[in-house]
């Protein structure tokens, strides 16, 4: 299994190590990356000027212009990486645009929230079902080898089992794979009486992966907490786990565990939702 399609977010402005991380992985995995610059201001304003109206048309020619300068520099970038590179320039808001454009990828690639940020692209794609993995790059780096030890969040939820399944290419590939088990998330399935067991080790195992098992009781907020100090306890490059975030038509609201390891996470995390 591997992946053939990546899709990375690329920011207008702040660290370019989630871009570099995507085409590292172009080339590992010989994949296609595509690289996505939003254009958010434009869109917005878009709606409430008139198209020929003066500040519109010099906001559109100063965000295209700096999309061609972001595009000339990714593009040396995957050339020097040898990696097959697309570029596409959209107008929209990122995660709007991204949910899109994922629908024909196998990985999507972006960075992590900065603390001035407040709710970033990520927050968003956890709450938009895209049916793809993400992952998350902090903006610091380098993360030239991404997931020679893994680290896997399990607590035998859909989520937990689809970033399972989906990350599957790094855990292939990893020289070391610890799963941290926890209590099974408790899913409100009045037909059922006795759950069937989902044994993640062994299902790993079937696929080639030979994996250590660490145990948690940690629950609640606690259990973010919990993953990131396994994660470092292991020297682990990268987690892979589960994320919760509801609906935006209804709250903008994430799961404990999912928000604490967004909030302080210092190395790639690959989530499913």
């Amino acid at each position: 299994m591997t992946y053939q399609d990546i899709l990375v977010h690329v920011r207008p402005y702040g660290s370019i190590e989630p871009v570099e991380t995507a085409l590292r992985l172009g080339g590992r995995f010989d994949a296609r990356v595509t690289g996505l610059y939003a254009l958010e201001d434009v869109a917005r304003f878009r709606q409430i000027l008139t198209e020929k109206s003066a500040p519109l048309q010099g906001l559109i020619e100063r965000d295209y212009a700096a999309a061609a300068q972001a595009e000339e520099r990714i593009r040396a970038l995957a050339q020097r990486e040898g990696v097959d590179f697309e570029w596409q320039v959209c107008e929209g808001e990122a995660a709007d645009l991204i949910a899109i454009a994922s629908r024909l990828q196998d990985l999507v690639v972006v960075g992590k929230t900065e603390p001035d940020e407040g709710w970033g692209v990520v927050e968003r794609m956890v709450t938009v079902p895209t049916g793809r993995p993400i992952l998350v790059v902090p903006s610091t780096g380098p993360f030239l080898d991404t997931g020679k030890c893994v680290l896997v969040a399990w607590n035998g939820s859909a989520q937990a089992a689809d970033a399972v399944v989906r990350g599957m290419p790094f855990l292939e590939g990893a020289e070391r794979v610890v799963v941290l088990s926890g209590s099974e998330e408790r899913e409100k399935l009045p037909s059922v009486n006795f759950r069937p067991l989902l044994d993640v080790t062994a299902y790993l195992k079937r696929h080639g992966v030979e994996a250590e098992v660490r145990r948690t009781d940690a629950a609640g907020t606690d259990v973010g907490t919990e993953i990131l100090e396994a994660a470092r306890d292991v020297k682990a490059d990268l987690v892979v786990m589960g994320a919760f975030g509801r609906s935006r038509l209804r709250e903008w609201v994430l799961g404990g565990a999912t928000r604490t390891v967004l909030d302080y996470m210092d190395i790639p995390v690959l989530m499913a939702h």
